[in-house]
């Protein structure tokens, strides 16, 4: 039987096998999917997966019947995965594949880039020590704080607290920049051009990365706020993209009207981490900004340092 007869009749694989001409860089990956397979292969033992064990074995670890059985696909096909064949495996068929071979969250993520599929966001754990964020966001003057690619707010700085609000006052699966902005009306009211702003963090979200076509927890986050905010529903059905690596931001605040300029650095690390650093524009932003998050003087009213 060959690969391509395989392909038809192992319920879902979607293998289509086609010439040997693919550029040099799919053939890297595919011998490196090959390897990458026979390696985890070879790591489990079958009593880990609830086998029985064998007495004499040539080679370590699962057979690939083993494993072709579990994930629920033929043998043979199996193999030209693990001989570098020019097979593409379904997403559903390589999600069995990772099942089958307990593979942990960064290597499944690593099975499903080498077979050309996109790896769901990371959730909460994102591969960073949040003490190196905070720490990170704490070492800069002006207002900062880093989202993953979902735009989850992992660490801010006081003067970030002073201009968009105490992002502590909302529990840790609400602090997402998306909900705050159209679900939070107190979040970010003392931007002069809220909306405007709110705007822009969707069609920024949609430039970033193709989340919203694959993975779940972002499929879910923009069904839900299309539910909640007719403004962001707006906003997503108009497939507008936007690419800024600067941009102007106004505020008001109890020592006058405040200018930053925004910059951003993105697609940071595993998570796609985004750092966002406002810098002041001018004297009067620098001023305030000095005091950003200290306790007010006696005498001095309205230095609040937070929203209410």
């Amino acid at each position: 039987m060959t690969p391509r007869q395989i392909g038809r009749t192992s319920g879902g694989e979607d293998a289509t096998p086609a010439p040997e001409t693919a550029p040099s860089s799919e053939v890297r990956s595919r011998h490196e999917l090959a390897a990458f397979l026979r390696a985890r292969r070879a790591r489990l033992t079958p009593e880990q997966v609830g086998l029985p064990a064998r007495r004499r074995s040539r080679t370590p670890g699962l057979r690939r019947e083993d494993v072709a059985e579990r994930a629920g696909i033929s043998t043979a096909w199996y193999t030209y995965l693990e001989q570098g064949r020019e097979i593409q495996p379904s997403r559903e068929a390589v999600e069995r594949i990772a099942r089958a071979l307990c593979l942990s969250g960064p290597d499944h993520a690593y099975l499903l880039t080498l077979t050309g599929h996109t790896p769901p966001s990371p959730g909460a754990d994102h591969g960073l020590d949040p003490r190196l964020l905070q720490s990170l966001v704490d070492h800069v003057t002006a207002p900062a704080y880093v989202t993953d690619a979902l735009t989850r707010v992992l660490a801010w700085n006081p003067p970030a607290r002073e201009i968009f609000g105490d992002y502590a006052a909302w529990p840790t699966e609400r602090r997402n920049l998306l909900r705050l902005l159209f679900t939070e009306p107190r979040f970010a009211s003392r931007l002069v051009a809220r909306d405007e702003y709110a705007t822009r963090v969707v069609h920024t979200f949609r430039d970033r990365s193709d989340a919203h076509l694959k993975d779940p927890a972002a499929i879910a986050l923009i069904e839900e706020l299309s539910r909640q905010s007719n403004r962001f529903r707006q906003a997503w059905e108009s497939t507008d993209v936007r690419r800024a690596g600067t941009d102007t931001l106004v505020a008001h605040h109890p020592d006058g009207r405040l200018t930053f300029t925004m910059i951003m650095l993105q697609d940071l690390g595993p998570a796609g981490l985004r750092i966002n650093a406002y810098l002041p524009a001018d004297p009067a932003t620098t001023r305030a900004m000095e005091t950003a998050g200290k306790p007010p003087q006696i005498g001095r009213a309205g230095a609040a340092g937070g929203l209410e």
